[in-house]
């Protein structure tokens, strides 16, 4: 796995922590020692994708949407490939 998938991961699993909580991503990145523009960058992402709720201002920051299970993480960072039956050959689906 990649790094954006690790601290993507380390961001849903903080915010799942406090749901009905708005957290700022400044503070989280530096819970875990990570680049906050990088981990801002991810929660970004994550609105778009719906997983996300944010917030301006004071008490502002992101919650989650919706739940956000792993394997949905894992679709999310990693790209599909198909593969043909002799491993030669294979291209990306997304």
């Amino acid at each position: 796995m990649s790094k954006r998938f690790d601290y993507g991961l380390i961001l849903i699993e903080r915010l799942k922590k406090e749901p009905n909580e708005f957290l700022d991503v400044r503070t989280i990145a530096k819970e875990h020692k990570i680049p906050m523009a990088y981990l801002e960058k991810i929660a970004q992402e994550f609105k778009k994708a719906g997983w996300l709720e944010s917030r301006r201002g004071l008490g502002g920051g992101y919650r989650l949407a919706k739940e956000v299970s792993v394997s949905e993480l894992i679709q999310f960072f990693e790209k599909s490939y198909e593969f043909c039956p002799m491993g030669k050959y294979a291209k990306s689906l997304s």
